[in-house]
């Protein structure tokens, strides 16, 4: 079975920046949700401090067609 590959900061920004939620940037990288989720929670943002998991949330689904 292959090893995972580890996510960059880079690569996640830049998933964060052409989807809408934590679950398209996932979709974004072609990797799991759950590998993202733990990527994403390991960086944190520049200026805020969050995670950048915690800061690209949209538990409303806003801009999302259902």
């Amino acid at each position: 079975m292959p090893h995972a590959k580890p996510l960059s900061k880079e690569m996640i920004v830049l998933a964060m920046k052409n989807t809408r939620s934590n679950m398209a940037a996932a979709r974004y990288l072609n990797c799991s949700y759950q590998h993202y989720k733990k990527w994403a929670k390991n960086y944190a943002s520049d200026v805020e401090g969050k995670s950048l998991f915690e800061k690209h949330k949209n538990l409303g689904g806003v801009g999302i067609p259902k």
